[in-house]
């Protein structure tokens, strides 16, 4: 027996090691990793499954309205059940409102002065909530850009009912998920989450107004085509509480858009199929938001090509010219935002969130 264990231990162990190595990182990975990939399979999961549904079906157009459902899995992150229902119902009351306003709107052909004026009202209205409530993700950048990116999509004379069902049907099967789950007892959600005082609540609310007013406003001037991106991109940095804070969310937005653009022109060389362009659209969820708290501007590069390829399904007509009106109107929209909330808020405001995205 002796002779057996000095024989199979300078011989295999190292052997076994190394065959158990990648084992034991992986699994340093998942662990320090868990606070984002629990959150982030739930999210993933809640769009999957509506949208495997969606491609057997043929019905690849739907994915936009499916993808802004499964959003509301990311109000999902508080380990009290009750509360992470709340959250969720909340965050569901923001983005179904302001993407059933966008769906319904959108025959009239939204654009100009009339985008600008809702998409105005939704992030004025999602900020307050949002910091009054202490939800995560806060400020106003999901509600705004479904509201944007919703009621621009060509729909023709009537509102499109069935993209209607799967925004309602993928919401409401992310609450779902997110009550099923279960949470350990370490916090998966990061530092503690505070409601915000009414003076600061408003205070930001209407920062938000005044940025995305600018910014709308030069893009109006300048005619660009998609105005909904530079909303979009000037309410990211409003996120942050300094300059300091609002360059760097600023930056992470501008780094994680273009290496965004790069990951989609390197899967259009590709010429994929619309099934499997819809694929790599649920694949992209995942890791979007297993990032969006710990890497900003990394979530970015995987969340700027599943919006875009979304965009591109629900309306064949969208070409390489909306890669252009995404890196531009990001750009216009961060450099504005930045600016005009220095100007604004002149004092550093004390962080009552967290794990805000926009």
């Amino acid at each position: 027996m002796n002779l057996g264990r000095s024989f199979l231990s300078p011989h295999l162990a190292p052997t076994l090691r190394s065959k158990l190595s990648p084992i034991a990182n992986w699994q340093l990975f998942i662990i320090s990793h868990s606070p984002e990939i629990r959150p982030a399979l739930r999210v993933g999961i809640g769009l999957a499954i509506p949208g495997t549904a969606l491609l057997l079906t043929g019905r690849v157009d739907l994915l936009a309205y499916a993808v802004f459902g499964s959003v509301v899995g990311m109000y999902g992150r508080d380990p009290r059940r009750l509360q992470r229902l709340k959250n969720q119902l909340l965050g569901a009351a923001l983005m179904l409102c302001a993407g059933i306003c966008g769906i319904a709107m959108a025959p009239l052909g939204l654009h100009g002065w009339a985008l600008l004026a809702g998409g105005i009202f939704w992030a004025v209205l999602s900020s307050a909530v949002a910091d009054h409530h202490g939800l995560k993700p806060g400020g106003a950048f999901f509600p705004l850009f479904a509201f944007g990116a919703l009621g621009t999509l060509p729909v023709g004379e009537t509102p499109a009912i069935d993209g209607m069902i799967a925004f309602i049907a993928t919401a409401l099967f992310s609450i779902l998920l997110g009550q099923l789950a279960r949470f350990g007892p370490a916090g998966e959600h990061g530092v503690e989450t505070l409601s915000m005082p009414w003076p600061n609540i408003l205070r930001r609310s209407a920062t938000y107004l005044v940025v995305i007013f600018v910014a709308g406003a030069i893009g109006i001037s300048f005619q660009v085509e998609h105005l909904q991106w530079t909303m979009a991109g000037a309410a990211v940095p409003l996120a942050a509480g300094h300059a300091r804070g609002r360059i760097k969310r600023g930056a992470h937005r501008i780094a994680g858009t273009l290496a965004g653009i790069g990951v989609l022109l390197g899967l259009q060389l590709l010429e994929p199929s619309e099934l499997i362009i819809g694929c790599c659209i649920i694949l992209l969820m995942f890791p979007t938001e297993a990032y969006m708290v710990r890497n900003y501007g990394l979530a970015l590069s995987f969340f700027t090509p599943l919006i875009i390829l979304m965009l591109q399904l629900a309306n064949p007509f969208i070409g390489a010219q909306m890669m252009w009106d995404c890196a531009m109107g990001n750009l216009l929209g961060v450099v504005v935002g930045i600016l005009v909330a220095a100007v604004i808020e002149r004092r550093p405001r004390q962080q009552y969130s967290s794990g805000a995205i926009g």
